[in-house]
This record gives structure tokens, sequence and C-alpha cells, in this order.
């Protein structure tokens, strides 16, 4: 299987989210599935948000919200360079994308992702070539019969 599929962090918030029981089973899923194929693929980005939202969306404790942040990065092949920042630059230019989508996507074409896993909603399903898949739209089963 030739699939790297950077995870956004609201996939990983939904998780431990229990307000919202369908979400969290459904992200729980998509995790479980990518650890176990060895696909998944995180950022420091993706750690540092996760570890605000914890806090300040989950009401988890600092600690607690540290090493749930930390455990993240086992998945993070690497630190964003210059060039990477550039790409981002331009991307966020020419697609109109927000910053932090733009600095995701540039990351996961700098670590061979072929996917972005997210729930945001950006101008198209597909940028640079890397592909957006909603993990709530489709199931992580359904997801690897096709790819």
């Amino acid at each position: 299987m030739n699939v790297r599929i950077l995870v956004d962090t609201n996939v990983f918030l939904y998780s431990r989210d229990g307000r919202f029981p369908t979400k969290q089973a459904q992200a729980s899923a998509w995790l479980k599935a990518m650890a176990h194929l060895n696909v998944m693929v995180t950022s420091q980005q993706v750690a540092g948000e996760h570890q605000n939202a914890a806090i300040r969306k989950l009401g988890t404790p600092l600690a607690t919200a540290a090493a749930a942040s930390s455990e993240l990065l086992r998945w993070c092949p690497g630190v964003m360079q210059v060039a990477d920042t550039l790409r981002a630059l331009d991307i966020q230019c020419r697609r109109n994308t927000q910053w932090w989508d733009a600095a995701h996507i540039s990351f996961a074409l700098a670590n061979g992702c072929t996917h972005f896993l997210t729930e945001d909603r950006m101008s198209s399903r597909e940028i640079e070539g890397l592909h957006l898949v909603d993990p709530f739209e489709i199931t992580p089963e359904a997801f690897f019969e096709q790819a």
C-alpha cells in the first residue's frame, strides 16, 4: 500500500471528545486503522495545535494534554524546512487557503503524504496532488478498499 496520510488536529481531538460520540467513534476507527497499517503522519504543528485545543476546548489538564500531544510526535517524520514554508506561502496565495491549512499541505507534500485527513472544507478535494479526505464522509474500511 503506497498511502501516507497526514492527520489533522481535529481528528485527534474528536477521538478524545465524548460530546460527539459518533465523531469520536469514527475518528478513533480512523486512527486505529492508520496506526495498524503504519500510514499515519503527524507534524509538530499538529502536536502544538492539539496541545492548545485540548486545554482550551476539551478542558484537559495541562500535563495530560502535554503527554497526549507528545505521543503524537511518534508519527512525525521530520521538521518543516524553509523551503516548505515558502511552498506554504505560495499555496496560501494561489489557493486562498488559511495559513495553517497551507502549512499542513506543504508539510504533507514534503514528507511523501498522498492524503490529508481533515474535516476542514477547502476550495478543492485535491490540492497540489494531495487528496483531502473527510473522516466523517467515508469509513477507513471503505477508504482502504479503494486505495
